[in-house]
């Protein structure tokens, strides 16, 4: 690979092209991942993302924070364990395939698709985005995941290490059928768990309406309840009061009405009425077994066959702060109404069904969806003169989070796993992991201590299918199968298929099992929970019951990180599997990232249209741009709000760190340089005093880098050694060493050179986990020229740990002060309008500690150097400045000092600086090398001009390389007029023989 490095401005999307080829040849990734016997493992647990959509920005901010840990681990000399996963079961893939499809009801995948066109069809979806996982969201960014060998959640071989968790589970008596009410999805038709409700919150308008319940047997006596979800009253059985509440019977309009007493101002107004007297007060207990008449008793007749129903029961968890004080308990559509309903042995009523249209037992309702539901039995209830207030409310309300339909609750026979009784075991488990942010653990202990029992089975097609069968004699007897393997030896009849097809619906549930004492068995139509899919990525990724030896070395893992959503979706489900199986955590350290919002802090939606779609990113950016903005504008645990101008920013960056190398490149070209004969330790004697901060400060910034990577601190990391290449190296050190470079016969260049390129190998290490094709290309084109035997890619070649002999803190605090000297002598000078090449007479600091004055006089040089003074003057007297002549600026540590005006002298070299700059701007558009000599021409009438070149025109010859100044431009001659100070002057070079 040809050099680069001195052919002008840097082109990262081009560059990034050909490191890819050069990667792709050398086979880099593939020999980044092999293993060596002598090396440590790091084991990396890849959370599978959704195959069901394109890859944007928050996706691509989590991969870049993968590839940085594994890379760093890697040049730590690690064994990399990076395997790639991809989830491509469950609701999401499903959800995507019904739109392709058209479908709008559960019912049209079987009378008008087929199952298996329509698992066809998530075959082909998966397959379609995986291309560009893999492309955009895997290689483009230098993500080196092992994607040949990535574990697939819809492959045989993963998938029944779900089924071996659920009969362990069966076994061991943790997994069971029940009766339970359960969120659903009317649109996916399917239950979900309570983690995935706990992702899908939005805000909805809902009904708000107050109602009267007439009390059984008094003529006027009413009891008022509250409701958002109007068409539960269809299946009310009960009305709950708190026990120790203070309820009123108040006369309203010759009725009585009964509220909570702190509620009654709230719920007369809403009803617009003033006149009203409280008649009498009594605790909520008082109230209990009083019975009142269903209000759709008429409309829901199946209502007048149920008994020990619709009366009044006391219940704690009545709020008396909202509503009424008194709650209409539905059973069958509500958890705490389930519970409060089984300890009264009231009827369980779930007249609605899994698509959200009530059934024949609904009465007038029969064939209406919820919606339409609550808006006839608002009609109904004021015709009846029964609603006392019909309004809306805006409020935070479940939704599927895959589809965003609003949730509803409704009784259903399910199965579940008894994870409530590992809740100790749990907390237990998590105690052994360490959380990056530690600030984010008590969000998952919190989850833990309140966990129920997970249901895992869910109503759909494209799934993990649930490997419990019932026999159709005596449904109390079940089967539960837990390999492939044990699948076939049970089975008399199975369809001609493979097995990735055989473990999937239609297919499995053609299999037919017979045994003894059972004439036929039924699966259970059901497939599992797709966070039991992933979950169980620890053991089934590397196909952990066939394969222990891999799967020993590897568990726990070292790493996992995802989102902050995933506390109650990938790392609990990892968490409880584990548990279940291993008694223990399947991981050793969580990074929790924070979600990624637009420039204005909102959530990116499609609905929004401020989705970042990884695709366009790249194309316009390029990854490495992408990747600096991303490691180092937030931590990894908070919000980041993405603004795409800001990626600009990076690319300024990177020219800044281009230009370092192209400076050391260049000149060491030119010298000669060897690092294999100019040796560091051979000339460290010889080195000067910012040669010995340099060698300080990268030493430094790595050693911070170590720290900062022990706590996932990966901004902190990264700014580390961005900074130093800016600052440190571009603004300090190489500005310092210019002119020990320019100078011809002088061997103290390359004490500067071997300080460099040890500099440069040393960060540029840390540098390539930032951003890997840049620094490859540096490796290989700067590097690897120099020093042709290191190793073919930075990422194959080890960390540089902190030489702790190089450290000088004191000498990093004294350049620290030097620079912010020089600041303050800039800032000065502006305001005076001195510009920066123009010398000055003198600086004078007056250091307030004398200490720090001693040091300072070390490096006195140094401040003359950069502020272009003549002289420095480092003291304790602040008298010293108390002068008209100099402006200042103070500081806490010290005072800095200059003159007001130039002499007459420095004011001629000031213009003789103004001529050189532009003649060695003239040489950059004449592409002429920095060691070719040139011949200059100057014409000008001004006198201050003619004087200054006069005076300095062996300096001007020096500094632009010319053999000769001639005060003539001639034709041959490349020329430009020029104005200086509003001074007219032309030059003209050219090439000297």
């Amino acid at each position: 690979m040809v050099s680069i490095i001195d052919l002008g401005a840097l082109k990262i999307k081009e560059l990034e092209k050909e490191i890819q080829k050069y990667w792709e040849k050398k086979d880099v990734p593939g020999r980044w991942r092999s293993w060596s016997e002598d090396r440590p493992v790091f084991a990396f647990l890849e959370g599978p993302p959704t195959a069901n959509g394109f890859p944007h920005i928050g996706h691509i901010r989590g991969r870049i924070y993968k590839d940085f840990v594994l890379k760093y681990y890697r040049l730590k000399g690690y064994n990399v364990w990076a395997q790639a996963g991809w989830d491509e079961q469950g609701l999401p893939v499903e959800v995507e395939v019904e739109k392709k499809l058209g479908v709008k009801r559960k019912k049209e995948i079987s009378e008008k698709i087929g199952l298996e066109k329509f698992v066809e069809e998530c075959y082909n979806l998966v397959n379609y985005y995986l291309e560009f996982w893999e492309d955009y969201a895997t290689k483009r960014i230098a993500l080196w995941l092992d994607l040949r060998n990535a574990y697939e959640t819809r492959k045989a071989r993963y998938l029944e290490h779900v089924w071996y968790l659920i009969k362990k589970t069966w076994e061991d008596g943790l997994l069971y059928e029940g009766y339970r009410v359960l969120p659903f999805c009317p649109r996916c038709e399917t239950a979900l768990s309570d983690a995935e409700v706990d992702q899908g919150y939005e805000e909805k308008t809902s009904p708000s309406i107050y109602v009267k319940f007439k009390v059984e047997g008094s003529p006027n006596k009413y009891l008022v309840i509250w409701t958002t979800t109007p068409w539960t009253l269809i299946d009310n059985e009960a009305v709950a009061v708190h026990p120790q509440g203070n309820y009123c019977e108040v006369s309203v309009n010759g009725e009585l009405w009964i509220i909570a007493e702190n509620l009654i101002n709230d719920v007369l107004n809403r009803a617009g009425l003033k006149n009203w007297n409280v008649v009498k007060r009594f605790e909520g207990s008082v109230l209990e077994g009083v019975k009142y008449e269903h209000p759709l008793l008429d409309e829901v007749p199946v209502h007048k066959e149920h008994t020990n129903a619709h009366k009044v029961i006391v219940a704690d968890f009545v709020s008396l702060e909202e509503g009424t004080g008194l709650v209409h308990i539905a059973p069958g559509h509500g958890p705490e109404d389930f519970e409060v309903g089984l300890k009264y042995n009231l009827p369980i009523t779930s007249n609605v069904e899994i698509n959200g249209v009530f059934n024949s037992n609904s009465g007038v309702f029969s064939g209406l969806d919820v919606d339409t539901a609550s808006n006839k039995v608002i009609t109904i209830l004021k015709n009846k003169g029964l609603l006392i207030h019909a309004g809306t409310i805006r409020h935070s309300y479940p939704h599927c989070w895959r589809c965003h339909t609003p949730l509803i609750y409704r009784a259903d026979k399910q199965w579940f796993l008894k994870v409530e009784s590992l809740r100790n075991e749990l907390l237990k488990a998590l105690e052994t992991v360490k959380i990056y942010p530690e600030k984010l653990r008590a969000r998952f202990e919190n989850w833990l201590a309140n966990i129920r029992d997970w249901t895992i089975s869910r109503s759909r097609i494209w799934g993990t299918p649930l490997p419990v069968w019932k026999c159709i004699d005596d449904p109390e007897k079940v089967i539960v199968i837990g390999s492939i393997e044990e699948l076939k030896k049970r089975a008399v009849k199975l369809p001609s298929v493979s097995d990735d097809y055989l473990v999937h619906r239609p297919w499995i549930d053609k299999v037919e099992l017979r045994s003894d004492g059972c004439s036929g068995w039924v699966r259970e139509p059901y497939v599992v929970d797709v966070w039991i899919d992933s979950g169980i990525a620890w053991l089934a990724g590397v196909d952990g019951i066939r394969n222990k030896e891999l799967f020993r070395k590897l568990y726990p893992y070292n790493f996992v990180t995802e989102g902050i959503d995933q506390t109650r979706g990938w790392f609990y489900s990892l968490l409880v599997t584990s548990v279940l199986l291993m008694k223990s955590a399947p991981y050793k350290e969580i990074l929790m990232q924070g979600l990624v919002l637009d420039k204005y802090g909102r959530k990116m939606t499609k609905h929004l249209g401020n989705v970042v779609w990884a695709k366009d990113l790249l194309n316009k950016f390029g990854a490495d741009p992408v990747r600096l903005y991303i490691l180092t504008k937030y931590p990894p645990g908070d919000p980041f709000s993405f603004d795409e101008d800001e990626v600009k920013e990076s690319l300024s960056k990177l020219n800044i760190i281009w230009n370092i190398f192209r400076f050391a490149a260049t000149y060491m070209r030119i010298d000669k340089f060897d690092p294999k004969v100019h040796v560091l330790s051979s000339l460290i004697d010889k080195t000067k005093v910012e040669d010995r901060w340099i060698l300080s400060r990268v030493n430094t910034v790595i050693k911070k880098f170590d720290e900062y990577m022990r706590k996932y601190e990966l901004h902190k990391a990264s700014r580390e050694i961005i900074n130093f290449f800016i600052e440190d190296l571009s603004h300090g050190y190489l500005r310092l060493v210019r002119p020990r470079v320019w100078r011809e016969e002088d061997d103290d260049k390359y004490v500067v050179y071997a300080v460099l390129y040890y500099v440069l190998r040393k960060s540029s290490k840390a540098l390539s986990l930032i951003v890997p094709h840049f620094s490859e290309a540096l490796w290989l084109k700067f590097l690897k020229v120099l020093e042709p035997d290191i190793e073919e890619s930075v990422h194959l070649s080890k960390w540089e740990e902190a030489q702790e002999e190089f450290i000088n803190i004191e000498l990093e605090e004294v350049f620290a002060t030097v620079f912010s000297i020089s600041s303050s002598i800039a800032s000065l000078r502006n305001s005076i309008g001195i510009k920066l090449r123009w010398p000055i007479s003198e600086v004078i600091v007056v250091v307030r500690d004398e200490s720090k004055a001693n040091s300072l006089k070390e490096v006195i040089d140094t401040i003359a150097f950069l502020g272009n003074a003549k002289n420095v003057v480092i003291t304790t007297d602040e008298r010293r400045c108390v002068d008209e002549k100099y402006v200042t600026e103070d500081s806490q540590d010290y005072m800095v000092c200059i003159p007001r005006r130039l002499s007459r002298n420095l004011y001629l070299e000031a213009l003789a600086r103004e001529i050189i700059r532009r003649v060695q701007v003239m040489r950059n558009k004449m592409n002429l090398n920095i060691e070719e000599y040139i011949v200059v021409g100057i014409e000008t009438s001004d006198s201050d001009l003619i004087e200054a070149v006069g005076k300095f025109k062996s300096y001007i010859a020096g500094e632009v390389r010319a053999k000769g100044i001639i005060n003539k431009v001639q034709s041959d001659m490349y020329t430009a007029d020029w104005n200086i100070e509003g001074k007219k002057v032309t030059l003209g070079i050219r090439r000297s023989n």
